[in-house]
């Protein structure tokens, strides 16, 4: 799976399923190519880690916006089409994009491993927090951790807190943004913060 930033992968003949397809719905506030800067940032930041969790990430995963070869990476998102495959950018990598909520499934990575949290907006699931341990404990394991979240999001607002308080460290990048798109201005996403912890 090739995104726009992805280094140069096998023929299109050998591509293999269309990137877009994989990574969902879009969602309206997300349709610009200005909403991609947060991934493009975030691709950078995760160059150094052999292995990626990205939860979220259904419209825009992270995966094609790798420039390095990761030996996996996992997207989990239950509005992501599921899809797994042993190459990413005609390398080998072994790719699983999870179409579920990150509370009904146990992520262990290997590591090190960078953790990608874009769009930060978790939801509860049945009685299971929007930010359960497990999830405190892969931010506090990371070896590069990037959130980014929409100042204006309440849900954001309440959930930044429990997973910055995981580091030890400070964060490497802490960018504010606006990205002035008319859709992302409109749903009230266009002021963001970006951060970024760990060996960036």
């Amino acid at each position: 799976m090739a995104g726009p930033y992805a280094s140069a992968g096998p023929k299109a003949s050998q591509a293999g399923p269309d990137p877009d397809a994989l990574a969902g719905t879009r969602l309206p506030h997300l349709a610009s190519p200005a909403a991609a800067l947060r991934q493009v940032l975030a691709a950078h930041a995760l160059r150094r880690c052999p292995h990626i969790v990205e939860i979220g990430g259904a419209g825009l995963p992270i995966t094609g916006f790798l420039t390095h070869h990761p030996d996996s990476v996992t997207v989990v998102d239950p509005k992501i089409p599921a899809h797994e495959a042993d190459t990413l950018n005609g390398v080998p990598c072994r790719l699983r994009h999870v179409a579920a909520k990150l509370q009904e499934i146990e992520i262990a990575p290997a590591t090190p491993y960078g953790l990608v949290l874009l769009g930060l907006s978790l939801k509860p699931f049945g009685r299971r927090a929007a930010t359960p341990p497990e999830l405190l404990a892969l931010a506090a394991g990371a070896a590069v951790l990037v959130i980014d979240y929409a100042l204006e999001l309440e849900r954001a607002q309440g959930q930044i807190g429990a997973l910055t308080a995981t580091r030890n460290d400070a964060p490497v990048i802490d960018l504010s943004l606006t990205i002035h798109d008319e859709a992302l201005r409109a749903a009230g996403f266009d002021r963001r913060r970006f951060l970024v912890y760990g060996d960036a």
